[in-house]
Parts: C-alpha cells; sequence; structure tokens
C-alpha cells in the first residue's frame, strides 16, 4: 500500500502542492485529475522521490521512502515520466532495462527471463528484436510500461501515459493498467486528463486544483458538483447499467 500524508511542496518560494493525503492499496489504480497548472505532475514526481517535498510523508507498506538511496528507492517504486524519446536499441534491450536497479554489473539469466516474460504478458514478444524507433506509438508506451514493469516495483506512478494516443490504444492500454495492477497488486497512480478514462478504469480518484485535494475517494462517489468546482465549467455525470460518463 502507498499511503501519502500532508504532502506539500514548494518550488521557487511557492507552495505547488499544499497538505495532500491520500492510500492507493494493493491492486488498485488512482487516478489523479485536475486542470492544467493544478500540481499533478508536480504531485507525482514529489512521490516518487524525484522532488524534495517541504511538509508529509510518502510511505510504502508503513515504510518512509528513503530517497538518499535512489537503488533501493526504484526497487520499491517505478515512475514513468510524460515525455520519453526513444533511442535506437532493440525492444527486448529497452525493457531490460528496467532490472538496472537489481543489477551490479551486467543482466543474468533470471534478468533476462523477467523481461521476456514481462514481453509475453504484454503481448509484446514479436516486437522483441525490433528497433525501438520503428514501433508505433502504442506500442512505444506499452514497451514503457512493460520496462517500468520489470523493476519489480510494489508501486507505478505513470504521468499521463496515454497523452497523444488515439482512442484505441487509449483504451487498451489503460484497460492493460487495470488488469497488470490487479493480477499484481500492484499499488498504481496515473495522471489522467480524459476524465471518462478515469472513471471508467480508477478504482479511486484524487482530484486537485491549485495543488490541494477537492475530492478524494472512490471513483464511483465523486460528483458533477466536484468536476465542476475543479474546472470553472458545468459537468454532469449520466450512469447506465455499467458506466459512468462525464458530460461537458
Amino acid at each position: 500500500m502507498l499511503s501519502v500524508s500532508g504532502l506539500g511542496v514548494t518550488l521557487r518560494q511557492r507552495r505547488i502542492v499544499d497538505d495532500v493525503s491520500f492510500e492507493v492499496g494493493d491492486g488498485r489504480v488512482c487516478a489523479l485529475i485536475g486542470p492544467n497548472g493544478a500540481g499533478k505532475s508536480t504531485l507525482a514526481r514529489a512521490v516518487s522521490g524525484l522532488l524534495p517535498v517541504a511538509a508529509g510523508q510518502v510511505r510504502i507498506d508503513g515504510n518512509p521512502l528513503n530517497v538518499s538511496d535512489r537503488r533501493a528507492l526504484a526497487r520499491r517504486l517505478a515512475y514513468l515520466p510524460q515525455n520519453t524519446t526513444p533511442v535506437p536499441c532493440s525492444v527486448f534491450d529497452a525493457v531490460l532495462l528496467g532490472r538496472k536497479p537489481h543489477v551490479s554489473w551486467r543482466p543474468g539469466t533470471e534478468d533476462r527471463r523477467m523481461a521476456r516474460e514481462v514481453l509475453g504478458e504484454m503481448r509484446l514478444l514479436p516486437l522483441a528484436d525490433a528497433c525501438v524507433t520503428r514501433v508505433s506509438g502504442g506500442e512505444f508506451q506499452k514497451i514503457l510500461i512493460a520496462r517500468t514493469l520489470v523493476q519489480g516495483s510494489q508501486v507505478l506512478i505513470l504521468d499521463e501515459p496515454i497523452n497523444h494516443l488515439d482512442i484505441r490504444n487509449q483504451i487498451e492500454i489503460m484497460g492493460l493498467i487495470a488488469r497488470l495492477t490487479q493480477s499484481r497488486g500492484l499499488s498504481t497512480i496515473v495522471v489522467l486528463h480524459d476524465l471518462n478514462l478515469a472513471l471508467r478504469y480508477a478504482d479511486t480518484v484524487l482530484l486537485i486544483r491549485e495543488g490541494r485535494a477537492l475530492f478524494c475517494g472512490n471513483s464511483q462517489d465523486i460528483s458533477p458538483q466536484d468536476l465542476s468546482r475543479a474546472y470553472d465549467i458545468p459537468i454532469d455525470i449520466r450512469e447506465d447499467a455499467q458506466t459512468r460518463h462525464v458530460l461537458y
């Protein structure tokens, strides 16, 4: 379980994240949503240990994160940034790079087995020998997620993993994230802009505005009033037998 209590982040003498608390249980996906400039990426990076915190604490299974030991941190938490530039290498080697926190010199047989297992789980094995720079945008995003999974971390933090992808790839990747989170018992945070995908695939939602939490709880409990207050526009939510739909 990931737990964050009273987290505050100050950058350039300005408080960007202020007193945010939430939990993400094992096998659960938390959607981090909010308008542009709300502090979503800053919060994600602070929880990942990539930014210093001015207040509060981050814990995994009750133990505080030790950001001074980067290798130990990477074994417990995997972070995927918004933008990653592909470099020429095989898909297999790109995924195998995720084992770096566990390898002292060079990858061993077990590291290669784990990389191949994750590639198979994500249906990427046919691309194992392909060059990363020659795959599609959706395939590249799945490769990046595979690399975070092969780290063997309990916590995944994915910052806009479906940005710039078409609808089919967005749905495929969000379904994949939800399925792997549940099957592996992970605690996953996904920064999203699409509110419908957030309600469809996330178990819990953290809605922030100007660095403060406006709503934190079950995705089925967020109200149109919460969303309207955050985005400053009228927003409605309609429900059918299976899904809640956000209407702008």
